[in-house]
């Protein structure tokens, strides 16, 4: 009969393997736990934050102690009031213009001064607030809105530019009676005064102006008066 010579091999681990096995799994799942509870204490804290911004700012909202911008009259006018002869749009025109100058009856052939003046200038729309009253400002505390009541922008005297003008003239026939004309140093002021005026009565017909003016001036208006915390500014123009 024959012996079984063969030998039983144990396939248990050591005690020491088994320790360290069960410490990894202890530490593998002490890590899970405590990343679970740290995200969920990070969730909370959040929350909690957001909870608390949103408290205060209900709470600021009632307190009637809080800071608030006011808006005086007072502080308005004091603004506006020293705003006096600004110019708040300008536009160029052509201009061209002609007088003459005879004397009494006598035919223009005989004695006289023809002038043309060719050339361009100036016209402004200009507004002055100096004499706003408390009557012509109100004031929304609630939307920080102020209501200005003021007269339309006015077009200013027009300003010939004398670069770009150039004057002509023709005589009648007697050189001599007509050399008073031409020796006169103050001969073309009726030429230039002329040539104003014409501008200055394109300028006050000429609507463009007119409204670049207004749009200036509630521009203007806005800026003067947010620094004192007025958020909206509404001209009406009489």
């Amino acid at each position: 009969m024959t012996e079984d010579t063969g030998q039983q091999h144990d396939t248990r681990q050591p005690p020491e393997a088994q320790r360290e096995k069960g410490a990894e799994r202890g530490g593998s799942f002490l890590g899970r736990l405590l990343g679970s509870l740290m995200s969920k204490v990070i969730i909370l804290v959040v929350i909690v934050l957001v909870g608390a911004y949103v408290l205060i700012a209900k709470l600021e909202d009632l307190n009637p102690f809080a800071s608030h911008t006011t808006i005086t009259t007072t502080v308005v006018l004091g603004k506006l009031t020293k705003i006096e002869q600004v110019h708040v749009a300008t536009r160029s025109y052509p201009v061209d213009v002609r007088i003459t100058q005879s004397v009494g009856v006598i035919p223009c052939f005989l004695i006289c001064n023809q002038m043309e003046l060719k050339g361009s200038g100036t016209d402004d729309a200009i507004v002055n607030l100096s004499k706003l009253s408390r009557q012509d400002v109100s004031i929304d505390q609630s939307t920080e809105t102020v209501t200005v009541r003021m007269a339309a922008p006015v077009i200013g005297p027009a300003d010939l530019d004398p670069v770009t003008c150039s004057i002509t003239s023709s005589h009648g026939a007697i050189n001599g009676a007509t050399q008073a004309f031409r020796n006169n140093p103050n001969g073309y002021r009726p030429l230039y005064q002329a040539a104003e005026s014409q501008i200055h009565n394109t300028a006050e017909h000429d609507q463009a102006l007119l409204a670049a003016g207004e749009q200036s001036t509630r521009a203007m208006l806005t800026q003067v008066l947010g620094v004192v915390g007025v958020k909206k500014v509404t001209v009406d123009f009489s």
